[in-house]
């Protein structure tokens, strides 16, 4: 039930945009894992206002997942 995007290679604001569109297609059972370099704090505000719950993983200080969801 996840979809899956990695937006590690990418520069900003591209991660933010590739994340967002990702959620625009995201069917309503399934949940998005995003491969990350570091937590997306203007992203966060966004996903809150779309009624999206998040959890964050840091992995490292280059790598970070987040698991993005509907309750």
């Amino acid at each position: 039930k996840l979809e899956t995007v990695d937006v590690r290679e990418l520069e900003m604001p591209l991660p933010m945009h590739a994340i967002l569109e990702a959620l625009n297609e995201l069917p309503e059972d399934k949940a998005l894992f995003v491969y990350h370099k570091r937590i997306p704090v203007f992203l966060l505000p966004e996903l809150e206002e779309q009624k999206f719950s998040y959890r964050i993983k840091k992995i490292s200080d280059a790598e970070v997942h987040l698991l993005i969801y509907k309750d």
